[in-house]
């Protein structure tokens, strides 16, 4: 998202105009079960940032002492806030290699990425990048969607899942994500929050191009806080290759707001297991999720992600078995 041109939602011409209109009559029926959910979870929206520090060695998002200076944290505070256009601090280029990071020819065949949430200035995303990287000892590389500010975040969120629109939001990660399967043997998608509607989206891509169809039993995708309403899997690819193409998994606190109206109201959507920690509050990453699943608090191991903590490599068979067929 490095263009200069003003967003779309910015530019509102009759055409543009007579398009949502559309756009909002055919999906109508989602956006009426959209506004049910919002109003039958209200009551856990206030815990998406609290508690904020809830893990003593947690660089939570939202605390000032995890920023190198006043000023970061500000900015982050900042941009979060005012609805300005700006552009993506790292379409797959930034790369966070955790220390000590020795690499061989297993490491060199896989590529992992990182698809950041709303709300999320370009010091966050690095931040977070980094915890994910220190968790799993890999090189991750930062696929940044920048924002706009809350209101403009939360207006292309709910586009791009309820009515679909999700192109402007999901192109540039589908590219890098194909460039990768194409020049790799691994692929790992680990995706937060907004960013699990932009995976649906490239997996639906995928299945769509002949010649990427070869590719996907190469991705894994794994869904934190996630607030997409369908994630599918391929049934003849998976019945080729012997494993879910592409794998999924889901990790969700269950008093998470996001959460609560995505993956946990839409199992019977959602391809790939689903590990759920039932009273747990908070929807950040670095806090909320990540140090519960170094721990195994989700799936008490069994979960494939779980295999890769610490650099370690799960065996060809450590896939969780689901079947719950579209």
């Amino acid at each position: 998202m490095t263009q200069s041109a003003k967003p779309e939602h910015r530019v509102a011409p009759a055409s543009r105009l007579r398009a949502m209109r559309d756009r909002l009559s055919q999906n109508r029926r989602a956006l009426t079960r959209d506004i049910g959910l919002i109003v039958r979870n209200i009551s856990s929206l206030p815990w998406i940032v609290f508690p904020i520090k809830s893990e003593a060695d947690a660089r939570p998002e939202f605390h000032p002492d995890s920023y190198q200076s006043r000023w970061e944290y500000l900015s982050v505070l900042g941009q979060m806030v005012l609805p300005v256009e700006r552009v993506s601090a790292s379409e797959g280029t930034k790369v966070v290699i955790p220390p000590d990071f020795q690499w061989s020819e297993t490491t060199k065949q896989s590529k992992w990425f990182f698809l950041n949430g709303i709300c999320t200035a370009p010091t966050m995303a690095l931040l977070e990048t980094e915890e994910l990287a220190r968790a799993f000892h890999r090189p991750v590389h930062l696929i940044h969607t920048p924002t706009y500010g809350v209101v403009w975040d939360l207006w292309d969120a709910m586009t791009a899942r309820t009515l679909r629109k999700d192109g402007k939001l999901a192109r540039p990660a589908f590219n890098i994500v194909r460039n990768a399967l194409l020049s790799h043997e691994h692929i790992v998608l680990l995706c937060y929050s907004q960013g699990t509607i932009i995976a649906s989206y490239i997996v639906r891509k995928i299945f769509k191009d002949p010649e990427l169809r070869k590719h996907a039993h190469k991705l894994e995708i794994y869904c934190l806080a996630g607030v997409a309403d369908s994630m599918h899997i391929d049934y003849p690819l998976t019945a080729e290759h012997g494993h879910p193409v592409p794998y999924v998994e889901h990790f969700a606190n269950g008093q998470d707001f996001f959460a609560r109206i995505g993956v946990l109201s839409h199992y019977y959507s959602t391809s790939g297991a689903v590990f759920v920690r039932p009273e747990k509050k908070g929807h950040m990453l670095t806090d909320h999720y990540i140090p519960g699943i170094v721990r195994g608090d989700y799936c008490q191991g069994r979960s494939r992600l779980s295999k890769y903590v610490g650099g370690r490599l799960p065996a060809e068979t450590d896939y969780v078995a689901f079947d719950r067929r579209r």
